[in-house]
């Protein structure tokens, strides 16, 4: 089948990441108190979808959506009785969002909703993802009086909040979204990346298989035409056991997104500060630094500066990169956050998906041992 020639996929754009959560407000601090977001949008609507409340946060070019269900009929209802609060959508900008829907929907793209035309010029539409209930809402905005103090306003019925606090002396610590982690059902890898590279455009960008003793996973990176989306998808290897890529296909109740990398331009610093705001990262053994002398020349930060905190180092064919995985505090296990640094690299290294698999194992095992020890007292 020949191809419309109305889609350009380089001018879909990272809108924003919407959550559904049980508590909107508690959610929105969470981020604020924790990350340094700022809130600088809110919405109270009622439509077909139901009722919903929403805060828009932003900090450097991220935007954060937290959706709480206000009843029964709104999706967020559905999706946090089973998952509770997770990510459910991730949206793109699209300069003709009737064209973009047609295109996507005409590659094979699982239509959800059809372009709509909303009050003030904007125009939106959904499409299902690559995975399970997670969607991709398209956002057309009007040519002006979309911003709420200098940040587009995510999606039409959303208020500016009357004034932002002043900023902080510090310039922010997290700059843009630089990947989203995803975990599919085991066999379903390529479906998921093709139906990117498909629907969207993607190309490839990094593929492995990782074992680790008895445990397997296989992994792929996949990027958008503009650059500035990046999913790595990671699903069981069926020759293998699960392992913890398993264990969230079991407390998630499916696949879906199990975290967001947030970027910095100084990873130590970043991680400094929001260790002072109380967001815990995982723990990183004495023995990783050992051999990391002899693994990598470090470019940026020393030893010890990554030793401390316990960032881990990485490096591929462009550069290098630096990472931290925070603790999840899910009533499931099922979301945390990463933040990365890039000096030059560009996509993964080849340690990079294994130093996630090795610090979401260890985290397991020291829960399963904390459990162990309460239930022997």
């Amino acid at each position: 089948m020949a191809q419309p020639a109305t889609l350009s996929p380089s001018s879909l754009l990272v809108s924003h990441v919407e959550l559904y959560v049980t508590d909107a407000r508690a959610a929105a601090e969470a981020f604020t108190g924790g990350y340094g977001f700022q809130v600088f949008a809110t919405a109270e609507r009622t439509g077909a979808e139901g009722a919903s409340r929403s805060l828009a946060l932003r900090q450097g070019g991220i935007v954060l959506v937290v959706t709480q269900a206000l009843d029964a009929a709104h999706p967020a209802a559905a999706y946090t009785a089973v998952h509770g609060d997770g990510i459910a959508d991730i949206a793109l900008t699209a300069a003709d969002v009737r064209a973009s829907h047609a295109d996507a929907t005409a590659r094979g793209a699982t239509p959800q909703a059809a372009p709509a035309d909303h009050d003030g010029g904007w125009v939106t539409a959904r499409v299902g993802a690559g995975f399970d209930d997670v969607r991709h809402t398209l956002v057309q905005r009007p040519p002006t009086g979309a911003e709420a103090h200098g940040t587009p306003l995510p999606l039409p019925g959303f208020t500016p909040v009357p004034e932002l606090a002043p900023p902080a002396a510090e310039p922010p610590a997290l700059t843009v979204l630089d990947h989203v982690a995803v975990t599919v059902k085991s066999g379903e890898l390529a479906a998921s990346t093709g139906y990117y590279e498909r629907v969207f455009g993607f190309e490839s960008v990094y593929e492995e298989l990782m074992v680790q003793g008895q445990e397997a996973m296989d992994s792929k990176a996949v990027r958008s035409p503009a650059g500035d989306l990046t999913f790595t998808v990671l699903a069981p290897s069926p020759d293998h056991q699960a392992g913890h890529i398993g264990d969230f296909l079991a407390r998630h109740g499916s696949g879906g997104v199990h975290h967001l990398a947030f970027a910095t331009e100084n990873i130590v610093e970043t991680v400094a500060r929001l260790d002072k705001r109380g967001i815990v990262f995982l723990s990183t053994p004495d023995a990783y630094y050992e051999a990391l002398a002899a693994r990598l020349d470090l470019s940026r930060h020393s030893i010890e500066e990554l030793r401390e905190p316990g960032i881990l180092a990485d490096e591929d064919h462009a550069g290098q990169l630096f990472q931290i995985f925070t603790r999840t505090v899910h009533p499931q296990r099922t979301l945390f956050y990463e933040i990365i640094e890039r000096i030059g690299a560009d996509t993964f290294g080849g340690g990079n998906v294994r130093a996630l698999y090795e610090a979401v194992q260890a985290e397991k095992a020291e829960h399963e041992g904390n459990t162990r020890t309460e239930n022997d007292r």
